[in-house]
């Protein structure tokens, strides 16, 4: 429950910026800097959500949808992004199974591009292989198009800022965390030796644990299930293991 409402948190502080920015009490950069922040924390939130155990009973299970910042129309919701990310660990890289695969792998221009349009590839490729649209992807639009219509109603032609935003946070999330840390002269390398100032710039902008998520991605491929900022002990204790 706990990332459920990091997630809403942080979609909330992206609307309430926007809103700002709308009312032009914000300042479209100081929007776009703290848009990127918040969007990323976002972003690690949901993943960390996705690969935590659920509980018996979470409150906010009936609004779980409201936490997916909502890029255009054509994208999938969080219960498809969460089956996804399931099959990206269990088929990592494999073309037929992997469905994040078009953005792990290949040049990196290839990569940005499908990163750039993640959210519709992913929507497309998902109907595709459903053989067509299910009753939670349904309702995915339906909560897409509300918001879409809400966001342009609220900005007119400031809803560029939100595009920009929003697409810029998606293409350096996926681009970061699934072709930078899936590149074969990173992937499959113990603790990645970062400097330590841009460790706590990163921290500072995007959390510890999404900087554990990046220093230990093999790790929390070998691991799904510990959270990012448990990855540095469970190096440290694996490290400190004889093997046998």
């Amino acid at each position: 429950m706990e990332t459920d409402i990091a997630a809403l948190g942080y979609h909330a502080l992206l609307l309430g910026g926007f809103v700002l920015l709308c009312q032009g009490l914000l300042s479209p950069v100081v929007f776009m800097v703290l848009g990127l922040c918040t969007y990323l924390r976002n972003f690690n939130a949901l993943h960390e959500g996705i690969h935590t155990r659920r509980a018996g009973h979470n409150p906010l299970r009936m609004i779980r949808q409201a936490v997916m910042i909502v890029h255009g129309p054509l994208q999938l919701g969080r219960r498809e992004l969460s089956i996804n990310h399931h099959l990206h660990h269990a088929f990592p890289g494999d073309p037929e199974r992997d469905p994040e695969v078009a953005v792990s792998t290949g040049p990196w221009w290839r990569a940005a591009l499908a990163a750039l349009l993640q959210p519709e590839h992913t929507f497309l490729a998902h109907v595709r292989r459903a053989g067509g649209i299910t009753r939670t992807v349904r309702n995915a639009l339906i909560y897409n198009a509300v918001v879409c219509a809400g966001l342009v109603a609220l900005a007119g032609a400031d809803i560029v800022w939100w595009i920009a935003v929003t697409r810029l946070g998606s293409t350096a999330s996926w681009l970061v965390f699934d072709w930078v840390m899936h590149h074969p002269r990173l992937f499959g390398r113990s603790e990645l030796p970062l400097p330590r100032a841009l460790q706590l710039l990163w921290s500072v902008l995007f959390t510890r644990g999404n900087l554990n998520g990046i220093r230990n991605h093999t790790l929390h491929h070998r691991y799904p299930f510990v959270a990012g900022d448990e990855l540095p002990a469970l190096a440290r204790f694996l490290a400190a293991t004889p093997r046998t």
